[in-house]
């Protein structure tokens, strides 16, 4: 896997249809010459199907508050509507895509987060099926609902999935495909590189704040765990070429 990249592709990008077939048809090309894996979420999407069931959204610190009924229509959401549609307009661009979700086989095992309801994040992760769908040339489309050791479903960010996937692979890059262009400094211009040893001191000098914060962690963890590089990017730009900020240790 010397050769394999974790792509997350997610928030408003997925709801933007000329940034997404863009970039799956972009992916498509690419996935001809490397091992890559998607990995998506689709909040828009989940918040579309709870306003038409007039269910309303309920969020701790920036993360969904999940009870039962809010999984089940999350589940519907992600691996019902938004897998079915990227693994659609994949095969239009002649990629040879298959849609599971991170709990197909077991794919990621997660802790569930009392706090949040059927919230879970990833303990444990299992390869087999995902490392045969790679082998046999396949580009695996991962939605991410994962599930406990018991398997029942959970609700998981798609930056963790990733993450998780990018550390058990450890994948050549881990790419974060954002609508910002990357890192900025105070002076909001864009910061090319980061070496993992200067990400404290720009956390504590308020370089990186807000959402940014969590994201930056699990690039340094990723980098931590055998990832060689991880991209943060703006998801309408080029992934032929990326630009972006790049975590290297």
């Amino acid at each position: 896997m010397n050769n394999l990249s974790i792509i997350k592709f997610g928030g408003s990008l997925i709801k933007t249809p000329k940034i997404q077939n863009k970039f799956l048809k972009e992916l498509a090309s690419v996935s001809k010459e490397a091992k890559n894996i998607l990995v998506h979420g689709g909040g828009s999407e989940i918040n579309f199907l709870l306003d038409k069931f007039q269910i309303k959204s309920k969020f701790l610190n920036g993360l969904r508050l999940t009870d039962k009924q809010t999984l089940e229509i999350a589940e519907l959401a992600l691996s019902g509507k938004v897998n079915r549609i990227i693994v659609s307009n994949l095969l239009k661009y002649g990629a040879n895509p298959v849609g599971i979700s991170a709990k197909d086989a077991k794919s990621i095992i997660c802790k569930k987060i009392k706090k949040l309801g059927f919230v879970g994040t990833p303990v444990k992760t299992n390869r087999k099926l995902i490392e045969t769908l790679l082998n046999y040339s396949f580009v695996p489309v991962i939605a991410s609902i994962a599930c406990d050791k018991n398997g029942n479903s959970l609700n998981v960010n798609a930056d963790e999935v990733a993450n998780a996937l990018a550390c058990a692979f450890k994948a050549k890059r881990l790419i974060f495909l954002t609508d910002v262009c990357g890192v900025l400094d105070k002076n909001k211009k864009l910061i090319e590189k980061i070496e993992i040893r200067e990400i404290p001191n720009l956390i504590k000098n308020q370089t990186i704040t807000g959402g940014m914060i969590p994201k930056i962690k699990s690039c340094q963890h990723a980098i931590s765990k055998g990832v060689k590089e991880v991209w943060i990017c703006n998801g309408s730009v080029s992934i032929k070429n990326l630009k972006g900020t790049i975590i290297k240790r």
